[in-house]
């Protein structure tokens, strides 16, 4: 696992100790700004981009980041940070990144069919 979903696995339920207020585009800004002080090098963590893919694929866009992509499909903030919860539940599921990182660009299987 990436450093950002080990710390998402923390934050699951308790939200409210890292964020003022519960909300996912404000996750999303805090996992970028934890991502740029652990990464100040320019890299970034696999799993910000690699979410950020799977989400635009499951839902078939491109033109928004994933936050706003899941809170387009949501009637509001409080079920936009449970969608969340539940694909990246699904993302887990799919990618495992303890044997070896996926990388940037690199073909990511198929998702299962329902």
């Amino acid at each position: 696992m990436t450093s950002i979903q080990l710390l998402l696995q923390k934050m699951r339920g308790r939200i409210g100790m890292y964020l003022a207020q519960a909300s996912l585009v404000r996750l999303a800004a805090f996992l970028r700004g934890y991502d740029l002080a652990i990464h100040g090098d320019g890299s970034q963590d696999d799993f910000l981009t690699d979410f950020r893919d799977w989400v635009h694929r499951r839902y078939s866009s491109t033109s928004k980041s994933w936050e706003d992509t899941i809170t387009a499909v949501s009637a509001d903030d409080r079920k936009a940070l449970e969608t969340f919860w539940q694909l990246f539940d699904e993302f887990n599921a799919c990618h495992r990144y303890g044997s070896r990182a996926i990388t940037i660009g690199e073909e990511m299987p198929p998702e299962p069919s329902a």
